[in-house]
């Protein structure tokens, strides 16, 4: 029987893994994705609005008519380019060999039903498109106009992100040296997190979040910190 603990689409989505890898432990993959990539759309979030905010103020030209529909538009952009990171990710590691299965299986995993839909599977397909770096440039670009707050965002965070979702697939798959190689490219490109007292730029489990520096998303202390 299936442990209730577990959503549908979560034990849907295990199923799926289990026919198609020899890991056995799709449950628990399933579990620490999600868990992993809700904490760094959270954090990307808090990034481009939260700590824009408290850093630089509100700009009155940038202020959503709807702070709700708003930050779930953020959210959902976040997600589907999250979506197409991670997929691209799992198959060039050969954690699964298919990127078009791969995009399917987490984009239902992350956005149910409405992955399928018109406007959601074309951002998806454009965001296949690019090569690492034009797909970061495009997330950029969208998310600014999704969320105009976030033009003040320093470039770093942008540069940091794909490594982040990188990590969030390595830690669920047990693939501990990747996750720490994903970690030394990020630390290459901002040092001072290797800073923190808290958490000493160590890769963390999926779902945790450091206290002092916000490890796995840094928060604006941190990313201003090398400017």
């Amino acid at each position: 029987m299936p442990n209730t603990h577990h959503s549908t689409r979560h034990i849907r989505a295990a199923e799926l893994l289990d026919q198609v890898s020899a890991t056995g432990r799709g449950i628990q993959i399933v579990e620490s994705l999600s868990t992993g990539l809700n904490t760094t759309r959270d954090l990307m979030f808090q990034r481009i609005h939260h700590d824009v905010e408290r850093y630089f103020g509100m700009d009155s030209m940038s202020i959503p008519v709807s702070l709700d529909s708003s930050e779930y538009n953020a959210k959902t952009e976040i997600d589907i380019w999250q979506v197409v990171e991670a997929a691209d990710f799992i198959r060039s590691a050969g954690l699964v060999g298919d990127r078009a299965w791969a995009t399917g299986w987490l984009g239902e995993l992350r956005l149910g039903g409405s992955f399928g839909n018109g406007p959601i599977a074309q951002r998806a397909m454009e965001y296949l498109e690019f090569d690492d770096e034009q797909r970061r440039r495009h997330f950029a670009s969208t998310i600014e106009k999704v969320y105009p707050e976030a033009r003040r965002s320093p470039l770093v965070l942008y540069q940091l992100m794909p490594h982040a979702v990188r990590i969030v697939v390595s830690v669920a798959f047990g693939a501990t040296a990747e996750a720490a190689n994903q970690r030394d490219r990020q630390a290459f490109l901002l040092p001072g997190i290797l800073d923190c007292r808290s958490c000493k730029g160590a890769v963390l489990d999926n779902g945790e979040t450091c206290v002092d520096c916000d490890n796995p998303v840094w928060n604006y202390k941190w990313l201003l910190a090398d400017d």
